[in-house]
């Protein structure tokens, strides 16, 4: 099973260390009998065999390397996975929809070669433990070279395949083995080649220079040194690998100290460091200097990088335990402008005062989202790829300017964008039909989003759950809040009569189209999301006071569609949920 939970090993010994030397005799002795308690009856004489006095290697380990030709069976291992490479089977397909697919019920032709390869990962293990390093550097390095043997099909032994096996451990003890044995002259360029080289070997995130600190107890050698000169090596090279290790050397050297000179003399070119000194000064519990300084890097940083949206949320966070309501809620326009996302528009509308204020600001989020659809990232816009996204721009879905458009009032854009739409694809968040029509239906029942007849209800909550899609953020799930937010709207629509007749007259269409596109082209799938739609409108009209019109509606699309027997069933379950609705 893979490795969860784990500590470091160098935590793990210094906490063995201390807690053996408070332990008495007889407290030691009743910790073995504990153990020896819980020996199974095959593990037994293993268990004694194992008591007995043996010389103490590093760190106290206390067993022997048997004098094994490690490096001939890595070689071994490897050419007969690369024998079994020439002889592999072509890998049998099956159709799936989108196409054709790997068998994934066939037998894995290199399943067999996990185990010996773990085995093998172990011993060069205990080379390190014992402190051959150049053996056990020479053994990584040719253990990780195997993941890259693949067949012609992109098969071969993975790090997924070896559960028993720490990958990032293992990595840690060959960087740290690299680091140890390397001559003091070009120190910074072995270790920065092989963690580059690592990456790709191994995948995953990032290493660190900590993961070589923290998987030995014994110290880093030349510690202070080294850092200075890894800092200044660092300084020089490009990409973000590069800055990573940077501003992890920083902080370890330097403290919170030396990570604020880097974000004030670098930030413009490193903004993630600002990204670190705030991470500093929060564990180390002074929100108010985040405040400042958080302020102070969105004042230098370009406007429109996407992580000035990273930098705002730890503005956001300070201001929220200092209660500076009125920095609150500009971080929160600072995070939205930088990442115009759903999460973040519902942070806008949590945020604002309520009436005027509140209204003002969701209209200065409509037009930046208008702005932003008709002005879409381009590739150049993106800054690289990177494990959390930072520095992605965001093009915001128009879900999200629909929600804006509703939350705000400005009905006749939101309109305007949903009449644009196809009567088909309600499923995709891109198309607003299906959370303008539904939210048209319910504002103009007269009744509140929370309180609605069963089938208006049911497609009403559908729209919602569409357009919140995947979005993400800290704290209350978007659907969640988006429900909470509509439920407290005013149950009387802001339109006169007449206006709201227009809208409904559009509502009452798109629902006719999309009946007859889903019936007449026999979408046997959705046939219950067209009897849900007719009946909704239905319960909208009789809620509204029109139970006459609603009734000729519904009578209309039932005798429209006499033959269709599927359709006139799901009809017939909506009517019903509809009348024990009453």
């Amino acid at each position: 099973m893979p490795i969860t939970d784990k500590i470091s090993l160098k935590t793990f010994w210094e906490a063995v260390e201390q807690r053996l030397a408070i332990c008495s005799a007889d407290e030691l002795r009743a910790i073995l009998r504990t153990l020896a308690q819980e020996t199974s009856p095959s593990g037994r004489q293993a268990f004694l065999d194992r008591l007995g006095p043996v010389a103490a290697g590093p760190a106290g380990i206390a067993r022997a390397i048997e004098p094994e030709d490690l490096l001939a069976d890595i070689d071994d291992l490897a050419a007969e996975i690369e024998d079994a490479i020439k002889g592999a089977p072509e890998p049998e397909e099956h159709y799936e929809w989108g196409g054709y697919h790997d068998d994934e019920d066939e037998d894995d032709p290199y399943a067999g070669f996990a185990e010996p390869l773990t085995v093998l990962f172990d011993r060069a293990q205990a080379a390190f433990d014992y402190g051959n390093l150049q053996l056990a550097c020479d053994a990584y390095d040719a253990l990780f070279g195997i993941f890259d043997l693949q067949d012609d099909y992109g098969r071969g032994v993975t790090p997924s395949d070896l559960t028993d096996v720490d990958i990032a451990e293992a990595r840690a003890r060959y960087l740290r083995a690299v680091y140890e044995i390397a001559p003091s002259v070009g120190h910074p360029e072995a270790l920065f080649k092989e963690m580059l080289q690592t990456r790709s070997w191994v995948g995953g995130p990032r290493p660190k220079l900590d993961d070589l600190i923290q998987i030995s107890p014994a110290p880093l050698s030349d510690r202070d040194r080294f850092l200075a000169d890894w800092i200044a090596f660092l300084h020089e090279q490009p990409g973000a690998d590069a800055d990573a290790w940077l501003r992890e050397a920083v902080r370890l050297a330097q403290g919170t100290a030396g990570l604020e000179a880097l974000a004030r003399n670098e930030g413009r070119q490193r903004p993630r460091a600002y990204l670190d000194w705030f991470t500093a000064l929060e564990q180390e519990g002074r929100p108010r200097e985040v405040l400042i300084a958080g302020r102070e890097a969105l004042g230098m940083l370009e406007t429109g990088l996407p992580v000035r949206a990273a930098i705002a949320d730890h503005l956001c966070a300070a201001a929220e335990k200092l209660n500076e309501q009125v920095i609150l809620r500009d971080g929160r326009w600072e995070a939205f402008a930088a990442k115009p996302t759903l999460a973040r528009l519902l942070d806008l509308w949590d945020g604002a005062g309520a009436g005027a204020e509140r209204t003002d600001l969701m209209r200065r989020g409509v037009a930046l989202l208008q702005d932003r659809l008709a002005h879409p990232p381009s590739s150049q816009d993106a800054t690289g790829w990177s494990e959390d996204g930072l520095e992605q721009p965001v093009w915001p879905s128009k879900a999200v300017l629909a929600h804006a458009c509703l939350l705000t009032g400005e009905f006749d854009t939101a309109h305007a964008l949903a009449a644009r739409e196809k009567e088909l694809g309600w499923s995709s968040g891109e198309n607003t039909q299906g959370l303008v029509v539904p939210f048209f239906l319910g504002l103009f029942s007269g009744h509140s989003f929370a309180a609605l007849s069963p089938n208006l209800a049911q497609l009403w909550q559908s729209g919602l759950q569409t357009s919140a899609g995947y979005a993400t953020g800290a704290g209350e799930p978007a659907l969640q809040r988006l429900q909470r937010i509509y439920a407290k709207l005013p149950t009387e629509a802001p339109l006169s009569r007449e206006k709201q007749e227009t809208f409904l007259a559009w509502c009452l269409d798109i629902a006719r189209q999309r009946v007859e596109s889903i019936v007449s082209n026999q979408h046997r799938g959705s046939y219950g999301k067209a009897a849900l739609l007719t009946v909704a409108v239905a319960e909208a009209l009789r809620l509204r006071g029109d139970a006459s019109r609603g009734n000729a509606f519904l009578d209309a699309i039932r005798t429209r569609f006499p033959r269709h027997s599927a359709f006139q069933s799901e009809l017939r379950s909506a009517v019903a949920l509809m009348e024990r609705g009453k």
